[in-house]
C-alpha cells in the first residue's frame, strides 16, 4: 500500500523524483525497456527438463495457409502441464510476439515453478496467429482480435486440454498488448462463462493501441531524418557490437547483464535508445503490414495476383512496407479493410474499439482483472497512466521505474505477479 500511494504521488506530480526501496535498478524508462532486468536481481527460474509440448489448432480448417507459408497451416501454442491437479493459467504475448519470445519465457517460468498448467498463446499481431487463427487477418482492433483468441483457447481446452489435465480453476494474464486483450477477453468469459476465471492480470497493457503504436513509430520518425541518418546510426550500432564482440573475444552472451555492462561503459542517451526501441518497433510493424496486405488481398504493396516463391525478386516490396509505419496500417490498410464491409465505420470508431476505454464500464466494476504498470512506460501518452490508476483503483499497482517491461523478470515483480493468483515461487528460488 506503501508503494502503491508513493506512485500516485509520482504520477500526481509528474517528473518530481521521490525516494523509494524499490530494487530496481535507476534507469529512465529507455534504458529499463532495452536492458531488461540483470541477472542477481532476477529469481532462479530455469526448468529441468524439458516438460513443455507445443501444440496445434486448425481454427479455419477450409482455409489453406498460402504456399509460402505452409509451415503455419496451423496455429502452435506452448503448454506447460503439471502431473498433478492444478491451475491452469492462460497466457498472452505481446505485439508480434509468439509463445517462446523473452517475456512469454519469463512469465510462462515462474507459473510453472509456481504449480500452475500453463497455455502460452501468440500474438493476434504475429504471422502465425494471422494466417492460422485471425478471422479478419487484420489485426489491430481490440475487440474482434480478442474474439480471436478466446475462439483458440476454447479450442484448445474442449478439443485437446479437457481429457490431458485435471484442471482445479481458470486464470488468465497477458504483456503489453497482450494484458489489453486479456482485458476483453475477461469480459467475453464473463458473458459466454467457458472459463470463469478467478483472476485477470494485465501487465505493462497500452491504454489506446492507437496512441501507443504512433508512440513508438515516432521514436524513428522524430529522429531520423532521412535514409542517410538511418544508415549512419546502423553504422554506429554495428560498429560498437563488433568492438564489444572484439573485446570478449568473441564470447558474448547476450543478454541483460551484457546489455547492462555496454550501457554502463557507453551511457547512450535516449535519443539513442529510443531509436533503438523504435526499430525493434518498424519490424514488427512491417511484418504486420506487408502480411495483412496480402492475405486480405489488398494490393497496398503487392499487387493482388502476384505469386510468391523462394526465388522471387521481393525487395520493392520489401522498402514500401519499410517505409509504412502503424500510423498508414490504420489508416490505408485496416480502416479500408473494415469499410468494406460497413462502409459507415469511422477512423474514430476502429480506434475507440482498439483501446481500454471501450470497456472501462467493465474495468471499473469486475473485481477479478488488475493491473501492473510502470510509472516511467515509454510507450504510454499523456494521462493513460492517471487514467489506470483512476478505473482500477487498489486493482492497480504501478511501480515507480522499469520502461516497458524492462522489469518483468525482477524479484519483487515476479513475487507480486504470483501473489496476485495467490501462489509463489518455491523456497529457494
Amino acid at each position: 500500500m506503501i508503494l502503491r500511494f508513493a506512485c500516485l504521488l509520482l504520477l500526481l506530480l509528474g517528473s518530481v523524483a521521490l525516494a523509494d526501496d524499490y530494487g530496481y535498478p535507476q534507469l529512465d524508462g529507455f534504458a529499463a525497456t532495452v536492458i531488461g532486468t540483470p541477472t542477481e536481481l532476477q529469481p532462479d527460474l530455469s526448468v529441468p527438463g524439458r516438460p513443455f509440448r507445443i501444440l496445434g489448432l486448425d481454427p479455419f480448417p477450409d482455409r489453406p495457409a498460402p504456399n509460402y507459408v505452409w509451415y503455419h497451416d496451423k496455429l502452435r501454442y506452448l503448454l506447460l502441464p503439471q502431473k498433478r491437479p492444478a491451475p491452469l493459467i492462460f497466457l498472452i504475448a505481446g505485439t508480434g510476439s509468439s509463445y517462446h519470445g523473452p517475456s512469454m519465457r519469463t512469465v510462462s517460468a515462474a507459473f510453472f515453478l509456481a504449480g500452475f498448467h500453463v497455455v502460452v498463446l501468440p500474438s493476434p499481431t504475429s504471422l502465425p496467429f494471422m494466417v492460422a487463427a485471425s478471422t479478419t487477418q487484420v489485426p489491430g482492433v481490440l475487440d474482434d482480435d480478442s474474439r480471436d483468441l478466446y475462439r483458440v483457447m476454447t479450442m484448445a481446452w474442449e478439443e485437446q486440454l479437457d481429457e490431458r489435465l485435471e484442471v482445479t480453476g481458470f486464470h488468465l494474464a497477458g504483456f503489453s498488448l497482450g494484458a489489453a486483450q486479456a482485458a476483453f477477453i475477461s469480459k467475453l468469459d464473463e458473458d459466454q462463462e467457458v472459463f470463469d476465471f478467478g483472476r485477470v492480470l494485465m501487465i505493462n497493457p497500452p491504454v489506446s493501441l492507437y496512441s501507443s503504436a504512433l508512440i513508438l513509430d515516432g521514436f524513428l520518425r522524430d529522429n531520423v531524418a532521412s535514409g542517410r541518418e538511418f544508415m549512419a546510426f546502423w553504422d554506429e550500432v554495428t560498429e560498437a557490437l563488433s568492438e564489444e564482440f572484439a573485446a570478449t573475444r568473441g564470447s558474448v552472451q547476450l543478454g541483460p547483464d551484457w546489455l547492462y555492462r555496454v550501457y554502463g561503459k557507453r551511457r547512450p542517451d535516449d535519443q539513442r535508445l529510443a531509436m533503438l526501441i523504435g526499430l525493434a518497433f518498424a519490424f514488427t510493424a512491417q511484418n504486420l503490414v506487408t502480411m495483412a496486405d496480402v492475405l486480405t488481398e489488398s494490393a497496398y504493396i503487392v499487387p493482388v495476383g502476384l505469386k510468391a516463391d523462394i526465388t522471387a525478386y521481393v525487395n520493392p516490396y520489401f522498402v514500401v512496407s519499410a517505409r509504412t509505419p502503424f500510423e498508414l496500417y490504420f489508416r490505408e490498410l485496416m480502416v479500408p479493410y473494415y469499410r468494406r464491409t460497413d462502409p459507415a465505420v469511422t477512423e474514430d470508431e476502429l480506434k475507440h474499439r482498439a483501446s481500454l476505454y471501450s470497456i472501462e464500464d467493465y474495468l471499473r466494476t469486475t473485481e477479478r482483472v488488475g493491473v501492473t504498470h510502470n510509472a516511467d512506460d515509454v510507450i504510454m501518452a499523456d494521462g493513460e497512466l492517471d487514467w489506470l490508476a483512476d478505473v482500477f483503483g487498489e486493482r492497480a499497482t504501478i511501480w515507480p521505474r522499469g520502461g516497458h517491461g524492462g522489469n518483468l523478470a525482477f524479484r519483487d515483480n515476479v513475487e507480486y505477479m504470483l501473489a496476485f493468483f495467490g501462489a509463489s515461487l518455491p523456497e529457494g528460488r
